[in-house]
C-alpha cells in the first residue's frame, strides 16, 4: 500500500520503517522544513535509541503524497491533531475512501473529544474508515525488533483487520477489536498514572507504592471509559492494563520521568523545558480532571496527579491524602 505517515518524531519515525520494511510504499511527513530536510539528509536520527531510518525511505514536509495514498497515519501530538486535520482539509485533502490510523494517544483538551472523533469532526463521515494502533509499545524498543503486541480497534472489523494486516510482521503483532472508546481511554489515560508512577519515584517510593498506583489506577481509568461508552473488559487487555505497566514501569516512559523530577521538587515548567519530546501525560491530565467533574466521577489518584501539576500541591501531601482517605471495600 502507499501509505502517508504524519508526525516524525520518536514513534511515527518507528511506524514508518516498520511499515517500509513490510514492504510498503512509504512517505514520512514533517511539518518543519529544516527537520524534513535534516531527517531526509539523515543528518540527525528520529530514534532515541539510535536507528536510523532505511536509506531509501522518503521524509517530507510536503502533503501532496497523501492525495495518492492508500492510508494515511496519524502520529502526531494529541494537542496538535486538530491544527494538523485543519491543515489537511485547508490544503484541498480529503481522506473519504482512505484507511485512516490514529497512532496518537490523548483527549484533547476542551472539547474532551478522543482523536479519532477529532479526525471524524473535520473529515465528516469517515468514522468507518478510522482504525486506532494502540498497546504497550516503547518506539525505543519497537525500532530495534523487539517483539511486541498491539491492538488495532474500529468500529468497523474489516477496517480494525486492514490496520493489522498493514502492520502485523515477526516482532510486531496486531490483535483486533471494535471497541474504539475503551482503546483511545485506556491509552490516553495511563499517562497521566505514569506521572504518578514517577511521582512516587521521585519521592523514593518503592515496588509496593506503584503496585497500589497501576491497579487502583486501572480503576479509575475503567470508570471513565466506562462512562464514555467505552466496555469494561477493555481495560485489562493490551491497550489498557498493558499499556498502563510499561509506561509506569519503563525506564523509556517520558511522563513516568516527567513524574519523577516533579517528585525530586521540580517545577512543572522547569521540567516541561528540559523535555526533548512532548509527554502527553500533562495536557491528559487536565482532560482526564474535567471528565471526572463532568460526569461526577470519583477520581483520587486523578484528582492529586492534577493538583499537584497545576495548583502546586506538596506531592507528600497529596500521597498522605490519597492514603488517609475514608476507607473502602476493594
Amino acid at each position: 500500500m502507499k501509505v502517508t505517515i504524519l508526525g516524525a518524531g520518536s514513534w511515527g519515525a518507528t511506524l514508518s520503517a516498520l511499515l517500509f520494511m513490510n514492504g510498503h510504499n512509504v512517505d514520512l511527513w514533517e511539518f518543519d522544513k529544516e527537520r524534513a530536510k535534516n531527517l531526509q539528509s539523515r543528518i540527525i536520527k528520529p530514534f532515541a535509541a539510535g536507528a536510523d531510518l532505511p536509506s531509501s525511505l522518503t521524509v517530507t514536509s510536503s502533503l501532496e503524497s497523501i492525495k495518492d495514498s492508500d492510508a494515511v497515519l496519524f502520529a502526531v501530538p494529541s494537542q496538535h491533531m486538530r491544527s494538523t486535520c485543519l491543515l489537511l482539509k485547508n490544503s484541498g485533502i480529503s481522506l473519504d475512501g482512505k484507511l485512516i490510523i490514529s497512532a496518537t494517544k490523548g483527549i484533547e483538551n476542551r472539547t474532551l473529544l478522543r482523536m479519532s472523533e477529532v479526525i471524524n469532526e473535520i473529515f465528516n463521515g469517515v468514522y468507518k474508515n478510522i482504525a486506532v494502533l494502540s498497546g504497550p509499545s516503547h518506539a525505543e524498543e519497537v525500532c530495534r525488533k523487539i517483539p511486541t503486541a498491539v491492538t488495532s480497534a474500529s468500529v468497523n472489523f474489516e477496517t480494525a483487520e486492514k490496520c493489522r494486516m498493514l502492520f502485523m510482521n515477526e516482532y510486531f503483532r496486531v490483535y483486533n477489536q471494535t471497541d474504539i472508546t475503551g482503546v483511545e481511554t485506556g491509552s490516553a489515560l495511563k499517562n497521566v498514572f505514569a506521572i504518578a508512577s514517577g511521582i512516587m519515584d521521585g519521592l523514593n517510593y518503592g515496588d509496593n507504592t506503584k503496585a497500589a498506583i497501576v491497579s487502583r489506577g486501572i480503576k479509575e481509568i475503567a470508570k471513565i471509559g466506562v462512562a464514555l461508552g467505552g466496555k469494561e473488559q477493555t481495560f485489562y487487555g493490551l491497550s489498557g492494563l498493558g499499556d498502563l505497566m510499561v509506561t509506569c514501569f519503563s525506564r523509556h516512559s517520558r511522563n513516568r520521568a516527567v513524574g519523577q523530577a516533579i517528585g525530586e521538587g521540580k517545577t512543572l515548567e522547569s521540567t516541561e523545558k528540559s523535555l526533548d519530546m512532548i509527554a502527553e501525560g500533562i495536557k491528559n491530565t487536565i482532560s482526564a480532571y474535567e471528565i471526572g467533574k463532568k460526569f461526577k466521577i470519583e477520581l483520587p489518584i486523578i484528582n492529586e496527579v492534577y493538583m499537584i501539576l497545576f495548583k502546586g500541591k506538596d506531592s507528600l501531601r497529596a500521597v498522605n491524602d490519597l492514603m488517609t482517605r475514608c476507607p473502602k471495600n476493594e
